[in-house]
Formats: C-alpha cells, structure tokens, sequence
C-alpha cells in the first residue's frame, strides 16, 4: 500500500471514529438491527472486502430511515464502492448524499469523495475533460465552502495536477491544428494555455508554439514577442533556445 493509500485509509478511520462514537441503540427492533448490520459492514471494510460492503449497504437507508446509522451507513458505502473502484457508483452515492444532507457535519467528506471520483474516471489529456473539469469544480466548491476541512487540504494537492491535465489537453489540441495548417485555430489553443494555465507545466511549450503559429502567419512581430517572453521567463528551458529564430 502505497502513502497516499494509507494516508486515505487513515482519513476514512478517523472519519467513522467520529461519527461512530454515537451511545449504541437500545432495545430491539430495528435500531438493533440497523446497528448489526453496520458493524458487519464496518467489520468487512476491515478486511477489504469492499465490493461486498457497497452491496450490503444499497438497502439500509429503505430499511433502517430513522435509524441513527442511516447517514453513517451512507458514507461508508460512499467509501467502499471507491475502493472498490465503482467510480460511477461513489460519484452517484455522494452527489445523492451532498443533496440530501447540506448541513451533515461530515458532508465535506462526501464533497472530497466525490471530487476524487471525478478525478478517477479523468482519462487521457487528448480525450475529453468533462470529469476533469468536474473534479476541479468539486474541489474548488470544497476549498470554498469548507476552508479548514482536512479534506480540503488534501484536495489542493490535486488541482495542479487537474490543471496541468486541461493545459495538456489545449496543448495537444493546438498540436493537431498547427499540423493540420490550421494555425489562427492552433494559435488559440496556445493562448489559452498561456494566459490561464500559467503555473502549469505545459506553459514552456505553449509559448513556443504560440511563436511558431504566428511565424507561419506571417505575424513576425508578435512571434518575435511571444519568443522573447519565452526566453525572458524560461531562460534555461530547451524551447527557449528553439525559438531563437523568431527574435
């Protein structure tokens, strides 16, 4: 198990630690019940037995509605259809529980999850960026609403890279127009690399080929511009010393 997995799996313990200090129901009937079958998914989780645990828990809100563990059960199958790599089925579960339940005190939790399930299903900076661009939504509304939220801070170590992610995918596109000798169209895609994605790792490249698509146009000044932009912030990078020939 990799850092990040045990630093998750820790968050999700103290998390249930939390939320489960509640005093037991007393009685029989369904609280005891409820309470049962809880633990039995809790016990499971503990093993890894993920899979088993989403499709334990699908029922326990229909069956238990008033029982105390009715809110605990759904972020643990939150949690455990993640893990078991049911992306669309967490990303589901927790949009349903954020809907339901604004003000839970753990709803920041299910914002974080669902943020993380969106980044999951995020494919190749070539294809499209609609989970991509779900994923920074979610987190940012997550930085927003719950500033000082443990999950938050996790959530910030997650948008450079979903960042970057969007500045590859315009790159890339650009790539494709400028091959195509589609170069105003070529030339966009690199502007809005440059103008939003500044702190990102593709703004180097996306310089230089800003400069390469006005050359082709003709445009020689603001090619010579863009390259000594380039050349000005990035004097050590090898697509600065490419784009000498446009100064």
């Amino acid at each position: 198990m990799n850092l990040l997995s045990l630093r998750f799996t820790s968050i999700f313990l103290m998390l249930f630690m939390v939320i489960g200090c509640a005093k037991s129901d007393q009685g029989l009937g369904s609280g005891a019940g409820a309470q049962v079958e809880y633990d039995d998914a809790k016990r499971l989780v503990g093993k890894g037995d993920y899979g088993t645990v989403a499709l334990k828990l699908e029922k326990f809100s229909s069956n238990y509605p008033y029982s105390k563990y009715a809110t605990q059960a759904e972020l643990l199958r939150i949690f455990a259809a993640y893990k078991d790599t049911q992306y669309i089925l967490s990303e589901t579960l927790a949009t349903t529980f954020i809907s339901r339940h604004p003000q839970h005190p753990n709803v920041d939790y299910a914002k974080y999850m669902l943020a993380m399930s969106h980044l999951r299903q995020a494919g190749d900076p070539r294809n499209d960026m609609t989970q991509t661009k779900s994923a920074i939504n979610t987190f940012n509304r997550l930085l927003q609403e719950h500033a000082q939220s443990e999950y938050a801070q996790s959530g910030k170590k997650h948008l450079q890279k979903l960042y970057n992610a969007l500045a590859m995918h315009e790159l890339e596109v650009g790539k494709y127009y400028f091959d195509q000798d589609l170069y105003v169209a070529a030339a966009n895609r690199f502007q809005i690399v440059v103008e939003q994605y500044q702190t990102t790792s593709a703004i180097e490249e996306a310089l230089y080929r800003l400069a390469s698509s006005y050359a082709k146009m003709g445009m020689t000044k603001d090619a010579g511009l863009t390259a000594k932009l380039l050349r000005h912030n990035y004097p050590n990078s090898d697509w600065s010393d490419k784009a000498k020939s446009f100064q």
